[in-house]
């Protein structure tokens, strides 16, 4: 199960610890808390570390935005005085996102974990749109690409090839990304007829190369996401994109999940570092919440040891 991290800034210090101490504890609840002093310790943690929610009991300091409170991108929850008379449910009232703070400290948790859930979730018309991308060459990723294409036994999604260098020599000649930067009422159509089926696998080349891909910006990539979903045949879309297809890291907060293969050895570990940093200093913290590190075996996408890893996925989210 996924570990995720959650402020606390609460005047009641003694009421805080409590919950932290309840929750860190319990390590199947899947959360570890922080206890924070007010706003300004919270920004200064999230220069450099991340968030996946804050509660708190005042939310004066915190921005105001269309769905409710913020800080910095990280969504903020009220820990209220008053019950909703509804035991075990977080309760909402206009955009304010409520938990009543005295109930007991297992029901707390699960509301956490449940407003985290539902924040990470991102569904069009049931489908989801994965994005699998590292630093680091060698580390399977495209056979995890592949693996998560097929993984719907009954229909299988589509795996959009992104990657530097493409294996489809007749890619080099396709005109969807022209369709997209012109958009075009033809997309739709051209990518229809562009997807193929490559070893039992609904496959679509996006291109032949990164130089062409160095031209996609975030809302072509939005554009290209929306026309894909739209028929409504594949469950889930997922994006093989190589180290060097993106000329613009932003683009990988378009996609409802984020794996990130990974290696152990120094070297690699280096690298991934490095990746997170530039992400941390670029701002770029809702993609950084979306990263998934996956250690992906060095076997085939239709494996049994490679099934096995997206089953392990699957139950982490």
């Amino acid at each position: 199960m996924k570990t995720y991290s959650v402020g606390i800034c609460e005047k009641d210090l003694d009421y805080a610890g409590a919950l932290m101490d309840y929750a860190n504890s319990r390590r199947s609840l899947g959360l570890r808390l922080y206890i924070f002093s007010g706003i300004r310790a919270v920004r200064d943690y999230l220069s450099v570390e991340n968030l996946d929610l804050i509660i708190t009991d005042n939310l004066q300091d915190f921005s105001e935005t269309q769905d409710g409170y913020s800080c910095d991108g990280v969504k903020v929850a009220f820990l209220s005085e008053f019950s909703s008379g509804d035991e075990g449910r977080e309760i909402e009232s206009g955009k304010i996102i409520y938990i009543y703070k005295y109930q007991r400290a297992e029901i707390i948790c699960r509301q956490i974990r449940n407003l985290i859930s539902v924040e990470n979730q991102s569904v069009i018309r049931d489908a989801l749109c994965i994005g699998v991308y590292s630093p680091i060459g060698r580390c399977g990723k495209t056979n995890l690409a592949k693996a998560l294409a097929i993984e719907d036994s009954t229909r299988g999604g589509l795996y959009v090839a992104m990657e530097d260098f493409g294996t489809n020599p007749d890619a080099l000649g396709n005109e969807i990304l022209y369709l997209i930067k012109s958009k075009s009422p033809r997309l739709e159509e051209a990518l229809v007829q562009q997807i193929k089926t490559e070893a039992g696998i609904h496959t679509l080349h996006l291109s032949g190369t990164y130089l062409d891909t160095h031209d996609v910006n975030a809302m072509d990539m939005e554009l290209l996401r929306t026309s894909l979903l739209q028929p409504g045949r594949y469950p889930c879309i997922v994006f093989d994109i190589g180290s060097a297809a993106l000329t613009d890291l932003s683009i990988l907060e378009s996609f409802d999940k984020l794996y990130v293969p990974v290696l152990r050895d120094h070297t690699s570990t280096k690298k991934f570092e490095v990746f997170m940093k530039l992400l941390k200093d670029m701002e770029l913290r809702s993609v950084i919440t979306k990263i998934n590190v996956v250690d992906v075996p060095d076997a085939g996408y239709a494996s049994e040891e490679m099934k096995a890893v997206i089953r392990g996925l699957k139950h982490s989210d």
